[in-house]
């Protein structure tokens, strides 16, 4: 989905949540949903959308206002903040039908996933009375950098402890 397709296609969505929930209409919800489409990356940081955000003249709070409204209109998700994530992290609903996503639970890095056989589980599985649309799914853990820095780390200290007990 090109990000003028998303654009279109979240401004859709919102309108429709103004309308259904008797609320205003501003340029700024606007800027800030042309800004987050321009973003390349499957996720992004609320630090990212600042920088962008922050040239247009818009406050911080009225960012922050923009996307809870937008997980709340589900054009946004909101991936859940784990131990070591310093910023608040979230992905598009619009494009993100069937996406797996792994998030490092100590630098808060995400990648999309594919597997055929969770795929197939998920849609070959008979569940009452209910058809399944789409899923998305989380795995966390830790990234291979994070996953090296602690092992280095863990290595050091048996280091240390053992010229320690040596002296």
């Amino acid at each position: 989905m090109t990000s003028e397709e998303k654009y279109n296609r979240s401004l859709e969505l919102l309108n429709a949540y103004i309308l259904d929930n008797h609320m205003r209409h501003t340029a700024e919800r606007e800027m800030v949903l042309q800004v987050l489409t321009e973003v390349k990356t499957p996720t992004f940081t609320t630090k990212q959308v600042e920088n962008e955000v922050s040239k247009l003249h818009i406050s911080l709070p009225t960012l922050y206002n923009c996307l809870r409204l937008f997980v709340s209109a589900r054009i946004l998700y909101k991936i859940d903040r784990v131990s070591g994530m310093q910023q608040e992290h979230y992905g598009w609903h619009v494009d993100a039908k069937n996406s797996m996503i792994v998030v490092c639970t100590n630098c808060g890095r995400t990648a999309r996933f594919v597997d055929k056989a969770i795929h197939n589980t998920i849609y070959n599985r008979k569940y009452a009375n209910f058809v399944p649309a789409h899923y998305a799914m989380f795995v966390y853990g830790q990234c291979r950098a994070c996953r090296r820095l602690i092992v280095k780390r863990l290595q050091e200290a048996a280091k240390n402890r053992s010229r320690s007990s040596i002296e």
